[in-house]
């Protein structure tokens, strides 16, 4: 095989525009993460041309799901390369091995897909564009490819900030052509709707490499939330190996796998318009990391649902809505060192049934009250449902929505320090209502650690929304007699863990399905449309990096 031409260098080999990886690149930073060579997984591999498994690779790509069992993503540069003429898909590639020895055989390239509004090897916006799937063949026994090696979820990019692990094969400095990996964090890169990470090695031929989340190697499936290319043909200009890119995986990826599930050519009747790079909620993610309480409503009785803020210092902001998903400028409704500091669970609902937002809260001394159709003076009639030291002090987190009824948002679900769940129904100025215990003590339930309420598309009643300790997402379809059904949404991630979070309609669709997390690091998301068992789509609020 050593006649077998590479078809294109590709993420840093190509002599056609594409950078040159680890030739003259700088130095990594001292405490750059390493990537290390090993075995690789079943669903990643590389191609050749079609005389068979053997020279030099090219680029790399995953196996994605989907129904025909046929797909691979790899990076837009790779794909246009690979649509000149007949090439080959290896899975988990064996050097010095035949097809027929392979691990699970080879597959032919049979078609690719790419936007059309990409250029290869652009710098511009439109790397952002820099991905494509290949249809393959069945191997020489009929196989199709993902019944063989398992397929990864083409999964939307969940925010700027998560955890990957980065499988490729470099066309250099791998003399036994072995896959190469790297767990790393990634970032954002500013300017582009691309992610970054930053770990050595990932020389020519890792375009097209995996971000995967989340991958279970038993099932042999994970997210894949992004994939090596972008800005300069994956990497910087300086062709710095420790510096590797991602386009963000949003609707644009989405539009172009439907196009390889239908066998589609891709039309894009309209130029490509990158999302604006401005903040959509005020402040800077160094401000955010302060932000202790998030509590939605129409406040400002414009129609449309704002979003409130307590802060850890007591002040009090209010961000009118604009019902797009973005917010206005802040408005002070209480200076720092108010008694909002106070506050230690907060939620909205309908509790006087006048269709306004009232803001209930649990105060440090067991104090519970709502405050009736809050507005954007920062004041209301105030009602105390439970007096000062009463057994509300034992109430960890509260969160309002319709689950025993569903004509309006007056219900209230209690999670108890002792592991116990609990929900309200018919709570009013009068009282709390009806107490029924969902869980006992000790349950599992003592690992919640936040709650909110999401009422999906198709469904009058809300979905309690918890977070665990393990940084998982959970969604539990209550009717307030019952816990109901429980569908994860997002696995254990350790950069949930501190997040707080909110509910709510901002962006027109009347249903609160939208869903505000503020992370730890102050970057702030909203998962608009989020359902009964997936987070809906990102939009970054407030930008790190």
């Amino acid at each position: 095989m050593a006649a077998a031409r590479p078809l294109d260098a590709g993420h840093g080999t190509a002599p056609t525009g594409a950078r040159t990886r680890g030739l003259a690149a700088a130095a990594a930073p001292s405490g750059t993460l390493q990537g290390a060579y090993g075995d690789g997984i079943p669903p990643v591999g590389t191609f050749f041309s079609s005389s068979g498994p053997g020279g030099p690779t090219y680029c790399t790509a995953s196996v994605v799901q989907s129904a025909g069992r046929n797909l691979v993503l790899t990076a837009g540069h790779c794909a246009k390369s690979l649509a000149g003429g007949q090439q080959i898909f290896v899975p988990q590639y064996r050097k010095g091995q035949d097809a027929a020895h392979q691990p699970y055989g080879v597959f032919p390239v049979e078609r690719v897909f790419t936007d059309p509004r990409y250029t290869k090897n652009s710098k511009g916006t439109d790397s952002d564009l820099d991905f494509g799937f290949a249809r393959l063949g069945a191997n020489a026994q009929g196989a199709e490819v993902q019944d063989l090696t398992g397929g990864l979820r083409l999964t939307p990019t969940p925010r700027w900030t998560s955890t990957v692990t980065v499988t490729g094969y470099p066309g250099t400095f791998n003399p036994d052509q072995r896959a190469f990996s790297c767990t790393v964090p990634t970032a954002r890169l500013a300017g582009y709707q691309q992610l970054q990470m930053k770990c050595g090695g990932f020389f020519g031929g890792t375009s097209g490499s995996p971000w995967i989340s989340y991958y279970d190697a038993k099932a042999r499936t994970g997210d894949l939330i992004g994939a090596l290319g972008g800005w300069n043909g994956g990497g910087d200009a300086a062709g710095d190996d420790w510096v590797s890119y991602s386009p963000v995986f949003g609707q644009e990826v989405q539009d172009l796998y439907q196009d390889a599930v239908a066998d589609r050519t891709p039309v894009r009747p309209t130029a490509y318009q990158p999302p604006s790079d401005a903040a959509r909620l005020p402040g800077a993610a160094s401000t955010w990391t302060h932000a202790r309480h998030l509590a939605s409503g129409d406040f400002t009785g414009d129609g449309r649902e704002d979003l409130l803020t307590i802060w850890s210092d007591g002040e009090v902001s209010l961000y009118p809505g604009d019902g797009q998903g973005g917010f206005g400028a802040e408005k002070q409704l209480a200076k720092a060192d108010s008694f909002w500091k106070r506050a230690e669970t907060v939620t909205t609902g309908d509790f006087s049934g006048t269709g306004r937002t009232d803001l209930m809260v649990r105060w440090d001394n067991g104090k519970l009250s709502y405050y009736e159709d809050f507005d954007a003076s920062g004041s209301g009639k105030e009602y105390t449902l439970g007096a000062v030291g009463s057994f509300w002090k034992y109430a960890t987190q509260i969160t309002a929505g319709r689950y025993a009824a569903t004509d309006k948002a007056g219900d209230l679900a209690v999670r108890w320090v002792d592991g116990s769940l609990s929900v309200y129904s018919g709570v009013s100025s009068a009282g709390p209502g009806t107490e029924r215990r969902l869980m006992e003590a000790g349950s599992y339930w003592r690992n919640a650690t936040a709650l909110t309420s999401v009422q999906p598309a198709g469904d009058g009643r809300s979905n309690l929304v918890v977070r665990w300790s393990d940084g998982s997402l959970g969604s539990y379809t209550t009717t307030g007699t019952d816990i109901g059904k429980g569908t994860r949404l997002q696995p254990p991630n350790a950069s949930w863990a501190g997040a707080v979070m909110t509910a709510g309609d901002f962006t027109g669709t009347g249903r609160r399905d939208g869903l505000v997390t503020r992370w730890s690091n102050g970057e702030t998301s909203l998962y608009g449309g989020t359902g009964t068992d997936a987070l809906g789509a990102w939009s970054p609020l407030v930008q790190t990096g």
